[in-house]
């Protein structure tokens, strides 16, 4: 009998302690950048297999695991705006007809979400279904009445009655990304946060997911820093993590959930999902009954051929595409390589998308010639973060379209003409290097320039050398920089504005001129030569004692050590 009773007696401590933890199945994306249609295996345009990503496909996934998973949250970490010619056209009315269809229950807003100002923002804010959150972006008395009701800085589900926060973030960074506009102020994104988990602590909650667009070394010092936040589902960085075998080309910058100790003695999962709507994230997470994290595990879903597009989603996608067919079906040339416009490459080193853009910046304001110069400009400087994606020779037999070239530069900036000295140059390229390797769009790539970088020099002393293509003379040769020396650039109006972080070009520049629409200017050069085949050239060179010629991943290693060093 005794026996009996402690038998039963364990069966009810066992499933009351089952009923104490609670399950929760987080999906996610981040920097889908307007991929609505299918991509390639690099998230260009995919004109024939294999075909990824896709909003067809991806809904095909979240219903799959919404039929098989009882608490499920769908959940966007910013960027939906910008990057193929579908966010040109429709200006975001597009992603929030889809996210509707696809049934998101909140996102952050990225920084991306601003590159049309707040007015370009607000209709979509005003079609999206779900709750879109940011707790560090202030508006001003001047506009918060007519834009701060879009938005929140959290949101509370009840999900199978247990109460779940949601606190948005957005990337300080913004103001010199985008184009917010003066009355939008971006705060700390430690401060804000702390601020609304204490204030989801008072309601009750305690479970709270930090979602937003900083990059993953924020989203780390988020889930060091700020207490209370339980999972951390961030953005921006395009960082790809995995556990086990990668399933595609993308290499795992650590393991899925990548977890990190609070400074109150947590482990909290923080995870991100690559980038283009590749993959779609998968996060279980148990909590106790006090809201404590106790397991989590996952993996990012690749969304290949063995996921089939939803039919219907598809003809909606098929239907909208119908209005950009005279848009962006223009052939203005061919390629016969490959135009690596991928972050990996441009926002690490010299990439044959970069040079052929900079050469055609450069050409286009080739003038006259006269007794003293052979042009008035030789050089470019072009942010590789500009450069949004790569072109394929091996589709369409290489043509290159008005759709790909929008890919390319989807921003719809201008190719200016700046006049600085040397020594603002030299200031210039120190800051290209002054993050390397963490995946940054400030590293620059250029033309008329001979740059050589020592990366095991600390930031900021990093240039060893720059040689600069001379205009006066009679065969251009590249010269040293003369720090005292005055020189014509051709750049991005991005930069000249300080866009990337480079304010010194804004405050010490010492003339300014207006250019032509950046991709009328590679799409008019692409026409002339009918067909291109830009190479690597050696424009950028790495050297040290410690890199040798072991390639740009050893470089990035040594970047990673030597800061740990100085820790």
């Amino acid at each position: 009998m005794r026996m009996g009773l402690h038998f039963l007696l364990f069966i009810w401590l066992h499933c009351h302690v089952c009923r104490a933890e609670f399950e929760l199945t987080l999906l996610h994306t981040n920097d889908v950048h307007a991929r609505v249609e299918e991509t390639s295996m690099d998230s260009g345009t995919c004109s024939k297999p294999p075909c990824f990503a896709g909003v067809a496909r991806r809904f095909t996934k979240i219903r799959e695991v919404r039929s098989k998973e009882k608490n499920v949250l769908l959940l966007d970490a910013g960027d939906q705006f910008q990057g193929t010619v579908w966010f040109n056209f429709y200006k975001g009315k597009e992603a929030a007809h889809f996210m509707n269809r696809l049934g998101y229950d909140a996102m952050a807003l990225g920084n991306h979400e601003f590159d049309n100002g707040v007015d370009g923002l607000k209709p979509f804010l005003q079609a999206v279904n779900c709750t879109v959150l940011s707790a560090n972006i202030k508006a001003d008395q001047t506009i918060a009445p007519q834009f701060s009701i879009y938005y929140s800085p959290h949101k509370v589900f009840t999900v199978n009655s247990e109460k779940v926060g949601v606190v948005g973030y957005t990337s300080v960074e913004t103001p010199a990304l985008s184009q917010p506009g003066p009355n939008l102020q971006f705060q700390d994104e430690v401060t804000a946060l702390q601020d609304q988990v204490d204030k989801l602590a008072t309601l009750g909650v305690n479970k709270i997911i930090a979602l937003g667009h900083s990059g993953f070394t924020v989203d780390q010092r988020i889930a060091k820093k700020v207490r209370g936040v339980d999972v951390v589902i961030g953005g921006h960085s395009n960082t790809f993590l995995y556990t086990g075998t990668q399933p595609s080309t993308e290499v795992p910058a650590g393991p899925y959930p990548f977890m990190v100790q609070s400074d109150d003695g947590r482990q909290v999962p923080v995870v991100q999902a690559y980038a283009f709507g590749k993959y779609l994230g998968f996060l279980k997470v148990t909590f106790d009954s006090k809201g404590n994290v106790v397991k989590s595990s996952g993996n990012p879903i690749l969304l290949d051929s063995s996921t089939a597009p939803d039919p219907v989603i598809q003809a909606e996608v098929d239907s909208w595409r119908k209005n950009l067919a005279n848009y962006s079906s223009q052939i203005v040339g061919q390629t016969l390589v490959y135009l690596n416009g991928t972050s990996v490459e441009c926002r690490f080193r010299e990439c044959n998308l970069g040079n052929l853009i900079c050469d055609a910046m450069v050409h286009n304001n080739i003038k006259y010639a006269d007794e003293i110069q052979w042009n008035h400009v030789s050089s470019c400087i072009l942010n590789g973060g500009g450069i949004r994606s790569p072109i394929d020779e091996r589709n369409r037999n290489g043509s290159i379209t008005m759709e790909d070239l929008i890919a390319v530069l989807p921003f719809g900036g201008t190719f200016d003409l700046v006049q600085m000295k040397g020594s603002t140059l030299r200031e210039v390229f120190e800051h290209s290097v002054y993050r390397y390797g963490e995946k940054t769009g400030e590293f620059l790539q250029v033309a008329g320039f001979q740059l050589v970088y020592d990366l095991s020099k600390p930031p900021g002393n990093r240039v060893k050398s720059v040689n600069v293509l001379c205009t006066e003379c009679r065969v251009p040769r590249y010269e040293p920089l003369n720090p005292k020396k005055v020189y014509k650039v051709v750049l991005p109006s991005y930069l000249v504005e300080g866009g990337d972080g480079y304010s010194m070009i804004k405050e010490q520049k010492l003339k300014h001129d207006s250019g032509n629409l950046d991709i009328a200017v590679v799409a008019s050069y692409i026409t002339e030569r009918k067909r291109v085949h830009p190479a690597v050239e050696g424009r950028i060179q790495f050297s040290s004692s410690c890199i040798g010629h072991r390639g740009y991943l050893s470089t990035i290693l040594l970047v990673w050590v030597l800061r740990l060093m100085c820790v």
